[in-house]
């Protein structure tokens, strides 16, 4: 027992040697002008590795202060260029327990380093930024400046759009650059898109509309554009019913008709859907009736021909999916990554797409028909499909699991969807440490926090006893 004690009185004693050393050593690297130390020296001197050499430094030995930068704009270029190398290089994704050893590293407070990395990884205009940025542009300078000065969006546009979209707190106004189409400013674009407006060559228009609109944004008039061009007049309506009746059903040559009519193929292909499924109502009678049938067929074969259903109840293969009632013996469809099928998830893909192209919405009973699966099933898979996520507490807890066990983001990504992208992973696992860490601490946790200081505040230092601590509170 008394040797145990004494090595392990030799360890702690070693270790607030090492420490003491390490604080010195970086307290001789400070660099007054950076407001950083030089730890890249300190790691050299010491031949350990910098995360060992960050968990050894004492703040309480230190000489020079903690900086506190807690708005976006008072963080320089080169110090958030060195925070996103940091985090990448040595920590990958920072625990809630490492983001102590960044704000050393970087000589700000630690809270104040996970706001910056988090505007870095998750870019917003905030109101510090949109302000600095006004003086900015009040003094002519270029948005390429700009960009360089505050580096967070990915490009100069994305700064550009997030500055002129930004809407002040309490101000129920957008920005006048945003500001309502006037029925003036719709009548011309009306005209410019009947003037200039061809399938073939649709830029014209999008040059000419920002000629007639310089202090409009590119996106918006490309959506009055295209807002424009989904509208229809009474005419354009029965010209286009008439072409399609020149047609054999199936048959429909819907370029020549879009040619004819100023508009691309895939509107009026929507348009006449939008139509013809207005003339089409199922009735409890219709379902009845196709309900008889695809149950007959599943008795006699368990696989639905519904091109002959569509043929012998004289209806279209869609309005016999969307009118059948029947679903005995439908499969169950959960995704799981080990047996998820890119075949099926294409399948019911192009169906939604060919039969329910946007704006329409998507009549699920007909998707469920059609791929003969559960309805519920199908909704919660198209979501997936289309990157959707609902964050909930049992999702949240899982992907805490998964990243205990050692998974990075993008693998958790795959375990809870097939086409999840690894940053909205990221936005929900720091959200969850940030709520965390924000909450406030209950009797219980601050008891325990007061037993472990009593023990263990003569034996380690500040870092290794916050590093102790901490943990324990926030679990």
């Amino acid at each position: 027992m008394e040797q145990a004690l004494a090595a392990d009185d030799a360890r702690l004693q070693k270790r607030a040697e090492l420490s003491i050393r390490v604080t010195k050593l970086a307290d001789l690297a400070y660099d007054d002008q950076r407001g950083q130390c030089d730890w890249e020296s300190v790691t050299r001197d010491m031949g350990m590795p910098l995360i060992e050499c960050l968990r050894l430094f004492d703040p309480s030995l230190s000489t020079f202060s903690v900086r506190s930068l807690p708005n976006i704009t008072d963080w320089l270029a080169n110090d958030l260029s060195t925070l996103k190398s940091l985090v990448s290089e040595q920590f990958g994704a920072v625990t809630a327990d490492e983001w102590p050893l960044v704000g050393i590293y970087m000589n700000v407070e630690q809270a104040d380093c996970f706001m910056a990395h988090t505007m870095c990884t998750f870019p917003q205009m905030t109101p510090d930024l949109h302000e600095a940025i006004t003086r900015h542009r009040n003094a002519n300078m270029e948005w390429k400046n700009i960009f360089e000065k505050h580096p967070l969006f990915s490009c100069i546009s994305g700064l550009r759009n997030a500055y002129y979209e930004f809407k002040e707190p309490g101000d129920s106004k957008l920005k006048a650059i945003y500001s309502e189409w006037t029925v003036t400013d719709t009548c011309r674009i009306q005209e410019l898109v009947q003037t200039y407006y061809k399938p073939e060559n649709q830029r014209e228009v999008l040059i000419q509309a920002q000629m007639a609109f310089p202090n409009r944004l590119q996106q918006s008039i490309i959506n009055k554009i295209k807002c424009t061009l989904h509208n229809w007049n009474a005419d354009d309506v029965a010209r286009l019913v008439h072409l399609v009746s020149t047609y054999k059903r199936g048959e429909i040559d819907w370029a020549a008709i879009g040619k004819d009519l100023g508009r691309t193929a895939d509107l009026c292909h929507l348009k006449h859907d939008q139509l013809d499924r207005g003339n089409f109502k199922p009735t409890v009678e219709h379902s009845q009736t196709v309900s008889r049938e695809v149950q007959k067929q599943y008795e006699q074969q368990h696989n639905m021909d519904w091109t002959g259903i569509a043929q012998q109840l004289n209806l279209s293969e869609r309005e016999c999916l969307e009118a059948n009632q029947f679903n005995t013996g439908k499969a169950q469809w959960i995704y799981h990554p080990d047996t998820f099928s890119w075949d099926m998830a294409n399948r019911m893909k192009t169906f939604i797409k060919d039969n329910y192209p946007e704006p329409l919405p998507v009549n699920y009973t007909a998707v469920s028909n059609y791929m003969w699966i559960d309805m519920d099933d199908c909704v919660k898979m198209a979501s997936l499909l289309r990157g959707e996520m609902a964050w909930t507490s049992e999702t949240i807890a899982q992907v805490v699991e998964l990243r205990k066990q050692g998974m990075i983001y993008k693998d958790i990504a795959r375990q809870l969807s097939p086409v999840l992208n690894k940053s909205k992973v990221v936005a929900a696992y720091y959200g969850h440490i940030k709520s965390k860490v924000n909450a406030p601490l209950t009797c219980k946790e601050k008891h325990r926090i007061k037993e472990l200081v009593d023990t263990h505040a003569e034996q380690m230092s500040f870092t290794e006893l916050r590093a102790l601590v901490f943990p324990q509170a926030a679990s």
